[in-house]
C-alpha cells in the first residue's frame, strides 16, 4: 500500500516537474507593432508581400524568399 503510494506521488512529481520545465523551455516571440520598429529577417523567411502597381498595394498572390538580415519596417507615415 505504501509502496504504490509512493510510487504514485513520485509519478505525479516526474510529471508536474516535466510540464512546469515544457512551459518555460519555450520561446515565443509576441510581435508588438510600433510606428518606428525595425524587424530583421531570420532564416528561411517566406512571406507574401504587397506591391505597388502604380495606383494602390497589391498583395501578392504566392510568397516569395525574403533574404536573411534584411531590414523590414514600416514606412514613414504620409502627410
Amino acid at each position: 500500500m505504501i509502496h504504490s503510494l509512493f510510487r504514485t506521488l513520485a509519478f505525479l512529481l516526474c510529471v508536474g516537474s516535466l510540464a512546469v520545465v515544457a512551459g518555460c523551455a519555450t520561446k515565443r516571440v509576441n510581435l508588438v507593432p510600433s510606428s518606428d520598429a525595425l524587424l530583421r529577417a531570420g532564416p528561411d523567411y517566406k512571406a507574401r508581400v504587397y506591391i505597388w502597381n502604380g495606383k494602390s498595394w497589391e498583395l501578392s498572390p504566392n510568397k516569395v524568399n525574403i533574404p536573411e538580415g534584411w531590414f523590414i519596417g514600416p514606412l514613414p507615415p504620409t502627410k
